[in-house]
């Protein structure tokens, strides 16, 4: 016979408070940190972005988010979004008036690299 369990809001926060406080969230933030150099080190024109990669604690997103750290994997690179995205390249065409231009795809490091991290457990 099933039963329904309830969980109260102060109980996820405590949960969440917990695991924001274990050196296990450290572990996996760091392996995530080197899988996605790891991926960008693969591209010879992501040298500065290499360098600006980085793990930040921040408040959570669970009850008042005050109490429950979470980490982040940041890029603090200026060109970061047009790494991880793509961008599109526009250019002149020689004695006319007209542009041309072609999208270069993006090399996706942070989902790549988080896709890389195997679950700790």
């Amino acid at each position: 016979m099933a039963s329904n369990v309830y969980i109260y809001d102060r109980t996820r926060v405590t949960v969440a408070q917990i695991c924001g406080d274990s050196y296990m969230m450290d572990i996996t933030a760091r392996q995530v940190l080197r899988n996605v150099k790891t991926v960008a080190a693969q591209h010879a024109k992501t040298g500065d972005y290499i360098r600006n990669l980085g793990i930040v604690t921040v408040p959570g997103e669970r009850g008042t988010g005050r109490t429950v750290k979470d980490r982040l994997v940041v890029a603090d690179d200026p060109g970061a979004a047009a790494i991880e995205w793509g961008h599109y390249v526009i250019r002149k065409v020689p004695g006319g008036r007209r542009v041309q231009g072609h999208h270069v795809p993006g090399m996706h490091p942070m989902g790549r690299g988080l896709a890389l991290t195997k679950a700790i457990g």
